[in-house]
């Protein structure tokens, strides 16, 4: 089986492209090549999305399955279903839960209408607009689409500012703020699952062609929860501020990566993720407290980094009088 996969080098991709290679497939990157070293085995050719002649470097070959992991912008999506119409067997789509409305009974399956969630701001948006656009070209014959909705990914070597978030501040005992006390229930993967996921995905288009699938571990956890678990890992005790976010000026109507508060959203986000084991016979079995552990394994074998930061929290931790340099005397 011939693959291509749109990105490939950092954190789902690697993975991704060692298990095909497991089962014997050819594998071609398309990637930057500024953000990661290609899995030894795969092809790789260099091409940027953003610029007009970024797919140039595939030339006329044909693929049985492209896996598109970097479509951040559905102008992107569009050039790439373009130039891929008629020459792969399989269009596999890294989308997001950010393309749901918020419905108030959760967890959301896949017939929920498309929104965007408004905390997603413009990613969610273009995640919408990139389904819509591929499903157009599915109903027109360019090829079947499978599309993966994913909450929050976790795992060793992740390079978002999530679990290192939490426990950079509890291993430097530096208080960690808590928009909304830390009440809203957040869902997240396991990296591992993800690629099992995937790759049966891949191998069974008879089951996945033509559908939608939620992957995530069922059980969500509070954002207070996932704290307290990240502190039980580490066998260290947590300082947490409940906070306002909005009275100390520090509220974000987006999501906003750079410029964090708290790494996960003082909104609930919980996903229904039944049909893909239904239909594809694969669960995300992996538990949050297996998903913590996984990582504090990778991030002190690492060196554990210090925490990184932040404009809002740094306010934030001013107003109250505190600074990330002097916490709490125990």
């Amino acid at each position: 089986m011939r693959i291509l996969i749109l990105g490939g080098t950092r954190f789902v991709g690697p993975r991704l492209a060692a298990a095909l290679l497991r089962e014997g497939a050819a594998v071609t990157l398309l990637h930057r090549s500024d953000t990661g070293a290609p899995v030894d085995g795969t092809r790789t050719i260099v091409g940027d999305r953003s610029m007009a002649d970024g797919l140039m470097g595939l030339g006329s070959e044909r693929f049985d399955v492209v896996v598109d992991l970097s479509a951040y912008f559905s102008e992107w999506t569009r050039a790439s279903a373009t130039a891929l119409a008629g020459r792969v067997g399989h269009y596999v789509f890294i989308s997001s839960g950010a393309v749901y409305r918020p419905a108030p009974e959760l967890g959301w399956p896949e017939t929920t209408p498309f929104g965007p969630m408004p905390i997603w701001g413009r990613y969610g948006h273009e995640k919408v607009a990139s389904e819509r656009l591929l499903w157009q070209a599915h109903a027109d014959g360019a090829f079947p689409v499978t599309t993966f909705r994913f909450p929050f990914i976790l795992g060793p070597a992740n390079f978002v500012d999530r679990e290192s978030f939490v426990l950079s501040r509890i291993d430097s005992v530096q208080p960690i703020l808590l928009p909304g006390g830390g009440e809203a229930v957040n869902q997240f993967v396991f990296i591992e699952d993800v690629v099992r996921g995937l790759v049966t995905a891949i191998e069974r288009r008879d089951r996945s062609a033509g559908e939608a699938f939620n992957c995530a571990y069922p059980r969500g956890i509070t954002n207070r929860g996932f704290v307290e678990l990240c502190a039980s890992v580490l066998g260290r005790d947590a300082e947490m501020l409940a906070i306002d976010a909005h009275a100390l000026g520090v509220a974000s109507e987006t999501v906003d990566l750079t410029d964090l508060v708290f790494p996960f959203p003082d909104q609930h986000y919980l996903l229904d993720a039944a049909k893909m084991e239904r239909l594809l016979g694969v669960a995300m079995t992996t538990s949050n407290r297996q998903m913590i552990e996984a990582y504090v394994e990778w991030w002190s074998a690492a060196g554990r980094s210090a925490p990184r930061a932040y404009a809002r929290e740094s306010r934030a931790l001013e107003q109250l009088g505190r600074t990330p340099s002097s916490p709490a005397v125990a």
